[in-house]
Protein backbone atom coordinates (compact mmCIF):
# COMPACT_ATOMS: atom_id res chain seq x y z
CA UNK A 1 0.00 0.00 0.00
CA UNK A 2 2.79 2.37 0.92
CA UNK A 3 4.58 1.42 -2.31
CA UNK A 4 1.52 2.32 -4.37
CA UNK A 5 1.30 5.74 -2.71
CA UNK A 6 5.01 6.40 -3.43
CA UNK A 7 4.59 5.53 -7.12
CA UNK A 8 1.54 7.78 -7.37
CA UNK A 9 3.41 10.66 -5.81
CA UNK A 10 6.37 10.19 -8.20
CA UNK A 11 4.08 10.11 -11.26
CA UNK A 12 2.30 13.30 -10.13
CA UNK A 13 5.60 15.05 -9.60
CA UNK A 14 6.81 13.99 -13.07
CA UNK A 15 3.66 15.31 -14.73
CA UNK A 16 4.05 18.65 -12.94
CA UNK A 17 7.67 18.97 -14.07
CA UNK A 18 6.75 18.01 -17.62
CA UNK A 19 3.98 20.60 -17.64
CA UNK A 20 6.34 23.32 -16.37
CA UNK A 21 8.95 22.39 -18.99
CA UNK A 22 6.43 22.59 -21.80
CA UNK A 23 5.25 25.96 -20.59
CA UNK A 24 8.82 27.29 -20.54
CA UNK A 25 9.41 26.02 -24.07
CA UNK A 26 6.31 27.73 -25.39
CA UNK A 27 7.41 31.03 -23.83
CA UNK A 28 10.91 30.79 -25.39
CA UNK A 29 9.39 30.00 -28.79
CA UNK A 30 7.24 33.12 -28.52
CA UNK A 31 10.29 35.28 -27.71
CA UNK A 32 12.21 33.80 -30.67
CA UNK A 33 9.29 34.40 -33.00
CA UNK A 34 9.10 38.03 -31.91
CA UNK A 35 12.82 38.50 -32.60
CA UNK A 36 12.58 36.93 -36.05
CA UNK A 37 9.38 38.70 -37.12
CA UNK A 38 8.88 41.89 -35.11
CA UNK A 39 5.46 43.46 -35.29
CA UNK A 40 6.82 46.70 -36.86
CA UNK A 41 9.32 46.82 -39.79
CA UNK A 42 12.76 48.13 -38.93
CA UNK A 43 13.82 49.33 -42.44
CA UNK A 44 12.00 51.22 -45.15
CA UNK A 45 13.08 51.12 -48.81
CA UNK A 46 13.31 54.63 -50.29
CA UNK A 47 11.47 55.18 -53.54
CA UNK A 48 13.84 55.45 -56.56
CA UNK A 49 13.42 58.81 -58.27
CA UNK A 50 13.48 58.90 -62.10
CA UNK A 51 16.48 60.56 -63.73
CA UNK A 52 16.24 64.03 -65.20
CA UNK A 53 16.20 64.09 -69.00
CA UNK A 54 19.11 65.28 -71.18
CA UNK A 55 18.95 69.01 -71.84
CA UNK A 56 20.98 71.91 -73.22
CA UNK A 57 20.97 75.37 -71.67
CA UNK A 58 22.29 78.73 -72.87
CA UNK A 59 24.05 80.47 -69.97
CA UNK A 60 25.83 83.77 -69.39
CA UNK A 61 28.43 84.49 -66.74
CA UNK A 62 30.18 87.70 -65.72
CA UNK A 63 33.96 87.51 -66.07
CA UNK A 64 35.74 90.75 -65.28
CA UNK A 65 33.93 93.45 -67.27
CA UNK A 66 32.51 91.07 -69.87
CA UNK A 67 29.42 88.90 -70.07
CA UNK A 68 30.61 85.56 -71.46
CA UNK A 69 28.25 82.92 -72.85
CA UNK A 70 28.31 79.14 -73.20
CA UNK A 71 26.08 76.15 -73.89
CA UNK A 72 25.70 73.61 -71.09
CA UNK A 73 24.79 70.12 -72.29
CA UNK A 74 23.60 67.77 -69.56
CA UNK A 75 23.33 63.97 -69.92
CA UNK A 76 20.46 61.91 -68.51
CA UNK A 77 20.44 61.97 -64.72
CA UNK A 78 22.89 64.86 -64.41
CA UNK A 79 21.08 66.10 -61.30
CA UNK A 80 20.77 62.70 -59.65
CA UNK A 81 24.07 61.02 -60.48
CA UNK A 82 27.47 61.58 -58.93
CA UNK A 83 31.05 62.01 -60.22
CA UNK A 84 30.24 62.82 -63.84
CA UNK A 85 33.00 63.70 -66.33
CA UNK A 86 33.19 67.31 -67.54
CA UNK A 87 34.31 68.28 -71.06
CA UNK A 88 35.14 71.81 -72.23
CA UNK A 89 34.77 72.24 -76.02
CA UNK A 90 36.28 75.22 -77.90
CA UNK A 91 35.16 76.15 -81.43
CA UNK A 92 37.36 77.24 -84.32
CA UNK A 93 38.01 80.80 -85.52
CA UNK A 94 34.84 82.53 -86.76
CA UNK A 95 32.68 79.73 -85.40
CA UNK A 96 30.63 79.55 -82.20
CA UNK A 97 29.48 77.15 -79.49
CA UNK A 98 26.37 76.09 -81.44
CA UNK A 99 28.34 75.09 -84.53
CA UNK A 100 30.88 73.19 -82.41
CA UNK A 101 28.05 71.30 -80.78
CA UNK A 102 26.53 70.41 -84.16
CA UNK A 103 29.57 69.06 -85.99
CA UNK A 104 31.29 67.38 -83.02
CA UNK A 105 28.20 65.58 -81.67
CA UNK A 106 29.84 65.55 -78.24
CA UNK A 107 26.35 65.53 -76.73
CA UNK A 108 26.57 61.78 -77.26
CA UNK A 109 29.13 61.53 -74.45
CA UNK A 110 27.96 60.38 -71.05
CA UNK A 111 29.34 63.58 -69.58
CA UNK A 112 28.55 67.20 -68.90
CA UNK A 113 29.76 69.13 -71.95
CA UNK A 114 30.38 72.87 -71.92
CA UNK A 115 30.55 74.49 -75.38
CA UNK A 116 32.31 77.81 -74.85
CA UNK A 117 31.86 81.00 -76.92
CA UNK A 118 34.97 83.04 -77.70
CA UNK A 119 34.89 86.84 -77.84
CA UNK A 120 34.40 87.80 -81.51
CA UNK A 121 34.52 84.07 -82.25
CA UNK A 122 38.20 83.67 -81.40
CA UNK A 123 40.47 82.36 -78.66
CA UNK A 124 43.76 83.64 -77.27
CA UNK A 125 46.66 83.48 -77.70
CA UNK A 126 46.03 83.52 -81.48
CA UNK A 127 47.17 86.76 -83.15
CA UNK A 128 43.62 87.75 -84.18
CA UNK A 129 42.06 87.28 -80.71
CA UNK A 130 40.72 90.37 -78.93
CA UNK A 131 41.24 88.74 -75.56
CA UNK A 132 44.40 87.83 -73.71
CA UNK A 133 45.30 84.34 -72.58
CA UNK A 134 44.50 85.47 -69.04
CA UNK A 135 41.03 86.69 -70.08
CA UNK A 136 40.04 83.38 -71.64
CA UNK A 137 41.56 81.33 -68.83
CA UNK A 138 39.50 83.37 -66.35
CA UNK A 139 36.39 82.45 -68.37
CA UNK A 140 37.30 78.76 -68.17
CA UNK A 141 37.97 79.04 -64.43
CA UNK A 142 34.63 80.76 -63.78
CA UNK A 143 32.59 78.22 -65.74
CA UNK A 144 34.43 75.32 -64.15
CA UNK A 145 33.70 76.71 -60.68
CA UNK A 146 30.01 77.22 -61.51
CA UNK A 147 29.45 73.77 -63.00
CA UNK A 148 31.36 71.85 -60.32
CA UNK A 149 29.46 73.79 -57.66
CA UNK A 150 26.07 72.90 -59.15
CA UNK A 151 26.65 69.29 -60.24
CA UNK A 152 28.59 66.33 -58.91
CA UNK A 153 31.69 66.34 -61.14
CA UNK A 154 34.60 63.94 -60.94
CA UNK A 155 37.48 66.40 -60.69
CA UNK A 156 39.84 63.67 -61.87
CA UNK A 157 37.93 63.56 -65.18
CA UNK A 158 37.88 67.11 -66.53
CA UNK A 159 38.89 67.47 -70.20
CA UNK A 160 39.44 70.11 -72.88
CA UNK A 161 39.01 69.71 -76.63
CA UNK A 162 38.82 72.00 -79.62
CA UNK A 163 39.09 72.52 -83.37
CA UNK A 164 41.66 74.73 -85.12
CA UNK A 165 41.97 77.93 -83.06
CA UNK A 166 39.96 76.13 -80.35
CA UNK A 167 42.33 73.16 -80.53
CA UNK A 168 45.25 75.48 -79.93
CA UNK A 169 43.42 77.01 -76.98
CA UNK A 170 42.57 73.56 -75.55
CA UNK A 171 46.30 72.82 -75.60
CA UNK A 172 46.97 76.22 -74.00
CA UNK A 173 44.52 75.34 -71.22
CA UNK A 174 46.41 72.08 -70.69
CA UNK A 175 49.67 74.03 -70.51
CA UNK A 176 48.37 76.60 -68.04
CA UNK A 177 45.95 74.51 -65.97
CA UNK A 178 47.36 70.96 -65.75
CA UNK A 179 46.27 70.75 -62.11
CA UNK A 180 42.63 71.28 -63.15
CA UNK A 181 42.47 69.19 -66.35
CA UNK A 182 43.09 65.49 -66.88
CA UNK A 183 43.65 65.42 -70.64
CA UNK A 184 43.33 67.51 -73.80
CA UNK A 185 42.40 66.74 -77.40
CA UNK A 186 43.43 68.95 -80.31
CA UNK A 187 41.83 68.61 -83.75
CA UNK A 188 43.38 70.31 -86.80
CA UNK A 189 44.85 72.65 -84.23
CA UNK A 190 46.44 76.06 -84.68
CA UNK A 191 49.69 75.83 -82.75
CA UNK A 192 50.87 79.42 -82.83
CA UNK A 193 54.14 79.72 -80.97
CA UNK A 194 52.56 81.53 -78.04
CA UNK A 195 50.44 78.46 -77.26
CA UNK A 196 53.42 76.70 -75.69
CA UNK A 197 55.09 79.74 -74.13
CA UNK A 198 55.20 79.55 -70.34
CA UNK A 199 53.87 76.00 -70.47
CA UNK A 200 53.87 74.06 -67.20
CA UNK A 201 56.33 71.19 -66.94
CA UNK A 202 53.61 68.98 -65.43
CA UNK A 203 52.76 66.15 -67.87
CA UNK A 204 49.23 65.97 -69.23
CA UNK A 205 47.49 63.36 -71.40
CA UNK A 206 47.22 64.56 -75.00
CA UNK A 207 45.61 63.15 -78.14
CA UNK A 208 45.98 65.02 -81.43
CA UNK A 209 44.33 64.71 -84.87
CA UNK A 210 45.57 66.36 -88.07
CA UNK A 211 45.20 65.86 -91.81
CA UNK A 212 48.19 66.05 -94.15
CA UNK A 213 46.16 68.02 -96.71
CA UNK A 214 45.14 70.76 -94.27
CA UNK A 215 45.24 73.99 -96.30
CA UNK A 216 44.48 76.26 -93.34
CA UNK A 217 46.91 75.03 -90.68
CA UNK A 218 49.45 73.02 -92.63
CA UNK A 219 50.61 69.74 -91.15
CA UNK A 220 54.13 70.96 -91.86
CA UNK A 221 53.89 74.38 -90.23
CA UNK A 222 53.88 77.84 -91.77
CA UNK A 223 52.64 81.36 -91.24
CA UNK A 224 49.18 82.94 -90.96
CA UNK A 225 48.10 86.41 -89.87
CA UNK A 226 51.77 87.42 -90.03
CA UNK A 227 52.52 84.91 -87.28
CA UNK A 228 54.43 81.64 -87.43
CA UNK A 229 52.78 78.43 -86.30
CA UNK A 230 54.41 75.10 -85.51
CA UNK A 231 54.38 71.94 -87.56
CA UNK A 232 52.61 68.93 -86.08
CA UNK A 233 55.99 67.22 -85.74
CA UNK A 234 57.43 70.10 -83.70
CA UNK A 235 54.36 70.28 -81.46
CA UNK A 236 54.49 66.55 -80.77
CA UNK A 237 58.21 66.72 -79.97
CA UNK A 238 57.47 69.38 -77.34
CA UNK A 239 54.60 67.32 -75.91
CA UNK A 240 56.76 64.19 -75.79
CA UNK A 241 59.48 66.05 -73.90
CA UNK A 242 56.97 67.47 -71.43
CA UNK A 243 55.43 64.02 -70.83
CA UNK A 244 58.88 62.40 -70.46
CA UNK A 245 58.22 60.00 -73.32
CA UNK A 246 60.76 57.87 -75.14
CA UNK A 247 62.23 59.55 -78.19
CA UNK A 248 60.81 56.93 -80.55
CA UNK A 249 57.14 56.28 -81.25
CA UNK A 250 55.26 53.32 -82.69
CA UNK A 251 53.28 53.74 -85.92
CA UNK A 252 50.18 51.61 -86.41
CA UNK A 253 48.09 51.87 -89.60
CA UNK A 254 44.37 51.84 -88.79
CA UNK A 255 43.10 52.20 -92.36
CA UNK A 256 44.30 53.26 -95.79
CA UNK A 257 44.30 56.88 -94.62
CA UNK A 258 44.66 56.87 -90.81
CA UNK A 259 47.84 56.05 -88.90
CA UNK A 260 48.17 56.06 -85.11
CA UNK A 261 51.44 57.32 -83.62
CA UNK A 262 51.85 56.33 -79.97
CA UNK A 263 54.75 57.23 -77.70
CA UNK A 264 56.03 54.74 -75.11
CA UNK A 265 57.50 55.30 -71.67
CA UNK A 266 55.46 58.46 -71.03
CA UNK A 267 54.44 59.79 -67.62
CA UNK A 268 51.20 60.79 -69.38
CA UNK A 269 49.97 59.21 -72.64
CA UNK A 270 50.65 60.96 -75.95
CA UNK A 271 48.90 59.82 -79.15
CA UNK A 272 48.61 61.37 -82.62
CA UNK A 273 46.33 60.37 -85.51
CA UNK A 274 47.71 61.32 -88.93
CA UNK A 275 45.02 61.44 -91.61
CA UNK A 276 46.62 61.13 -95.05
CA UNK A 277 44.87 63.50 -97.44
CA UNK A 278 42.68 64.84 -94.65
CA UNK A 279 41.52 68.51 -94.85
CA UNK A 280 41.10 71.16 -92.16
CA UNK A 281 38.13 69.57 -90.41
CA UNK A 282 36.79 67.81 -87.32
CA UNK A 283 37.50 64.33 -88.69
CA UNK A 284 34.31 62.33 -89.18
CA UNK A 285 32.13 65.21 -87.99
CA UNK A 286 28.78 66.07 -89.51
CA UNK A 287 30.34 68.54 -92.01
CA UNK A 288 33.27 66.29 -93.02
CA UNK A 289 32.65 65.13 -96.61
CA UNK A 290 36.26 64.04 -97.27
CA UNK A 291 35.62 60.36 -96.47
CA UNK A 292 39.16 60.09 -95.13
CA UNK A 293 37.90 58.69 -91.81
CA UNK A 294 34.83 56.88 -90.55
CA UNK A 295 31.84 58.83 -89.27
CA UNK A 296 32.41 60.28 -85.81
CA UNK A 297 36.10 59.35 -85.82
CA UNK A 298 37.55 62.32 -83.89
CA UNK A 299 34.70 62.31 -81.37
CA UNK A 300 34.65 58.56 -80.69
CA UNK A 301 38.44 58.28 -80.56
CA UNK A 302 39.06 61.13 -78.16
CA UNK A 303 36.25 60.03 -75.84
CA UNK A 304 37.82 56.57 -75.72
CA UNK A 305 41.15 58.25 -74.90
CA UNK A 306 39.41 60.21 -72.11
CA UNK A 307 37.70 57.05 -70.85
CA UNK A 308 34.24 58.60 -71.32
CA UNK A 309 31.40 56.37 -72.60
CA UNK A 310 29.75 57.38 -75.87
CA UNK A 311 26.03 56.73 -76.25
CA UNK A 312 22.90 56.99 -74.14
CA UNK A 313 22.72 55.71 -70.57
CA UNK A 314 19.38 54.42 -69.24
CA UNK A 315 17.69 55.05 -65.92
CA UNK A 316 18.68 52.64 -63.11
Amino acid sequence: MAARRLVALLVAAGLALSSAGCGGGEQLDAVDADLIAPSTPRDEVAEVQPWSKPETQRRTIKVGQRDRSFLLSLPAGARERSRLPLIFAFHGYREDAASMRKYSQLDGADAIVVYMDGVDRAWAPAPYARTTGGDDLAFVDAVREQVTGEFSVDKARVFATGLSNGGGFASYVGCQRPQDFTAVASVSAAFYQRVSQGCSSIPIKHVDFHGTNDSVMSYFGGQRHDTAYESVEAMLAEAAERNHCDAEYVEKPLSDTVTELRWDGCDAPLVHYRVDGGPHIWQGGTVDSSRTTSAGFATRTQLAFFGVPFGSVSDP
